[in-house]
């Protein structure tokens, strides 16, 4: 029988304390209650059964491979489960956020307004923010390319750890996505076929509200930082390039603030230094197919691997 993946117990412990959260007494409403009840039966139940008793079933190969893939699925539910907190928004705290973004955001709008290359570039930043869906999957199918497969676990560990705090604000921190207030500074533009297609999935497919920070930054952010360990550099360096596009997308199309964005970089970035700092041999020793100075190829097993 498997044991539990450190990223297992993270998904765990999320669900658990959304659900401990929705039976405090907070006026949710018995619909909200029972979606989070709901979210929180499947998520607790996808990954324990997946975990424990799957390998049972399967090759455990296979199992094994599911596991890696599962997260995924587990951190969209996570997702929706913060969702059903949201009742209110804090206008005071959208205020403050605005009026940063209108010091800080307002030039480069303007300035991307007057030009054919500044449309160009807003374009651009659209499809990177499109790409925030692909970036976490693409991440990990790049370990199974080079030989990393054994260090899903790991990859999962640090992106969790850097997206579920956003989650976990959300019951505290509540706002409207900038999108969807008037802000008068913002120069008008024109509603290109990439940007309906980014408001179509937001509209279909989002709580409606904002995460501060930016889950989306945050996400991508840790992933672009494991591959920049684990993968070849110049392939790190490309997934970091489209995270940067990404937080830069998210707050010049008006999806999250700039204070969003800017603090998910930092929450991924010390996360990423913390797992570092815990497993430090990656650094000196990677394992086959990471990138080696010296061309040296050692396989190490991860301490964070419960395989």
């Amino acid at each position: 029988m498997s044991l539990l993946r450190t990223s297992d117990w993270v998904n765990i412990l999320a669900f658990s304390f959304f659900l401990v959260l929705a039976c405090q007494g907070r006026s949710l409403g018995r619909v909200r209650r029972a979606k989070i009840t709901l979210i929180a039966a499947g998520g607790l139940t996808l990954s324990l059964f997946t975990a424990l008793f799957l390998p049972c079933l399967i090759p455990e190969h296979a199992a094994s491979v599911i596991r890696d893939w599962i997260p995924y699925l587990l951190l969209l539910m996570c997702y929706w489960q913060a969702g059903q907190f949201v009742t209110r928004a804090d206008r005071e705290f959208e205020a403050r956020l605005q009026r940063l973004d209108r010091r800080v955001v307002a030039p480069l709008l303007h300035w991307c307004s007057q030009g054919l290359v500044g449309g160009w570039l807003l374009t651009y930043l659209e499809v990177a923010y499109l790409s925030c869906y692909l970036s976490m999957p693409l991440g990990l199918g790049v370990l199974y390319l080079f030989g990393e497969a054994r260090e899903a676990n790991y990859f999962w560990t640090v992106v969790l750890l850097a997206t579920y705090p956003s989650y976990a604000l959300l019951p505290y921190v509540q706002t409207r996505p900038p999108r969807t207030l008037e802000e008068k500074w913002i120069p008008p533009r024109p509603r290109d076929k990439m940007r309906a297609f980014n408001l179509w999935i937001l509209r279909h497919a989002s709580i409606h509200a904002n995460t501060f920070p930016s889950a989306h930054v945050a996400s991508t952010t840790a992933c672009a930082l494991v591959l920049l360990r684990l993968a070849p550099v110049w392939v790190g360096c490309m997934f970091l390039f489209v995270a940067f596009s990404i937080a830069v997308g998210a707050v010049a199309g008006r999806y999250h603030y700039f204070a969003d964005a800017a603090l998910a970089i930092i929450v991924a970035s010390l996360v990423f230094a913390a797992a570092t700092a815990l497993v430090p041999e990656r650094i000196a020793a990677p394992a086959t197919g990471a990138f080696h100075p010296r061309g040296a190829r050692r396989p190490v097993r991860h301490p964070y691997d419960a395989r």
